[in-house]
């Protein structure tokens, strides 16, 4: 019996891994266009926050996700790269009611609630960075009603 070389296998794992194989799309990086996602249970605290990604000027996400009782809280987290205004779109029934909060992912604090009863709620906020991306966390939660959303978060 003759032994077969297995050193070519070692030499393509790490090809791979000085490659960048591997799920390395942890802060997903694009520039103009959209990226849509579709809301990822479990993501009802900020431990369990649905991650979109980093944002960056001319950048745009929109996610599809639904409220499903009137306890149900959904939370993404973004994280803005560069100074920036965010343009934050929730679109949903008219016969429902949602709020959508922006809150320092870090801190927890509010930096804006947008609670309208204007459909679709439109809010826009200026981001200041110096130095480190700000993580943000954006809620989207029942004020009456329950039922599937647009959420579009664009940036300028």
């Amino acid at each position: 019996m003759t032994r077969r070389p297995w050193w070519w296998v070692g030499i393509l794992m790490m090809a791979g891994a000085l490659g960048g194989c591997g799920d390395h799309e942890h802060h997903r990086h694009h520039h103009g266009g959209c990226l849509f996602f579709r809301e990822l249970e479990p993501n009802t605290t900020a431990l369990t926050a649905q991650e979109l990604g980093e944002l960056f000027a001319d950048d745009c996400f929109v996610v599809d996700g639904t409220l499903l009782d009137a306890a149900d809280q959904d939370h993404y987290r973004v994280f803005i790269q560069e100074s920036l205004s965010l343009m934050v779109t929730l679109d949903h029934s008219p016969l429902v009611n949602f709020a959508v909060h922006l809150l320092d992912a870090e801190t927890g604090e509010l930096i804006l609630d947008c609670g309208t009863n204007v459909v679709p709620a439109v809010c826009v906020v200026p981001f200041d960075v110096n130095g480190f991306d700000i993580p943000v966390e954006v809620v989207v939660t029942p004020v009456s009603g329950v039922g599937p959303y647009t959420l579009t978060l664009r940036t300028r």
